[in-house]
């Protein structure tokens, strides 16, 4: 279950996890979990208030492309993406991580 290892590198940064009232995840277009399953998984082990803002992806590619990939399929933990203008794999400049912008505690 990959759903644990996303959980687990998003909680060794929250401290007191007793106390937190509401987390606020910023989740990249190119990772490789759903929001839902994401949000369905920490509320599962957590009373907590999850919000989730979708990142956009940018990629910057050879052929002179900068901008968001082009997804071909989202598989069950990965995400495979190509340059929206040549179809060659793009070097990824947003969109790749899952990011805590905010921790409100009891």
């Amino acid at each position: 279950m990959h759903e644990h290892s996303f959980i687990e590198a998003i909680l060794k940064d929250v401290n007191n996890r007793d106390d937190v009232k509401e987390i606020v995840l910023e989740v990249g277009e190119l990772v490789g979990i759903e929001t839902r399953h994401l949000r369905e998984h920490i509320l599962g082990r957590f009373n907590w208030v999850v919000e989730i803002i979708d990142k956009d992806s940018k990629v910057k590619c050879e052929c002179g492309f900068e901008g968001r990939a082009r997804v071909v399929e989202r598989l069950h933990d990965i995400v495979i993406f190509e340059c929206a203008q040549c179809g060659w794999v793009p070097e990824v400049l947003e969109g790749k991580d899952i990011k805590i912008l905010k921790i409100i505690y009891n």
